[in-house]
């Protein structure tokens, strides 16, 4: 009997040591889920960033492009009156 009451003594340590790894491992399974879902997060973050970067610098694109467009119609309109001028003299010289 005493053979046996160690047995289920032992056993019982043995189940008791079981439970409390289960719970151990379902703590580190929540501990998992919720870091996955923090990186889900900030996934989903950067995602956002980086297409509103994307779209800020398409922005800014279009309004250099503007200004550069501005600045070549305001060279081209100074040389094509600088143009005429240069012929208007050359007419004259030649008159």
């Amino acid at each position: 009997m005493i053979d046996s009451k160690k047995m289920e003594d032992r056993l019982e340590s043995i189940d008791d040591s079981q439970q409390k790894m289960e719970e151990k491992l379902e703590s580190v399974d929540d501990s998992q889920k919720k870091m996955e879902n923090k990186l889900d997060s900030v996934y989903e973050t950067v995602k956002r960033i980086e297409s509103s970067q994307t779209e800020d610098v398409i922005s800014l694109l279009k309004l250099q492009k503007k200004t550069v467009d501005f600045e070549v119609d305001y060279v081209n309109n100074k040389l094509t009156e600088m143009d005429k001028r240069i012929f208007n003299l050359e007419k004259r010289v030649e008159n």
